[in-house]
């Protein structure tokens, strides 16, 4: 299978649930099946990426890394592998677009 990547950088394509419950955030508008456990109606990164500033990921805003990339942590994660994860989908985001 290719690597599917979301807006904000999470390898879409690695989650169990990818092309059972959900196909992307491109497919599903940014409506991904554990919003409800979070509270939310609609991804912010997808929200905030595409809807708002019409962009195809966050690798094409000048403000990367922003404050979602840094309040969006996993509970289950430390500190240090949130900061190490966030600076690993930023780097592949910008990689991306400087491809482009």
């Amino acid at each position: 299978m290719n690597r599917y990547i979301g807006v904000c950088g999470c390898i879409c394509s690695d989650c169990r649930v990818f092309q059972k419950s959900c196909d992307g955030c491109y497919d599903i508008e940014g409506k991904p099946v554990w919003l409800p456990d979070v509270d939310m109606k609609i991804c912010d990164f997808y929200d905030c990426c595409v809807n708002e500033k019409k962009f195809s990921h966050c690798g094409e805003c000048e403000d990367i890394p922003c404050d979602k990339f840094w309040k969006n942590k996993h509970p289950e994660w430390s500190e240090k592998q949130h900061k190490r994860i966030v600076i690993e989908r930023v780097k592949m985001l910008v990689e991306i677009e400087s491809k482009t």
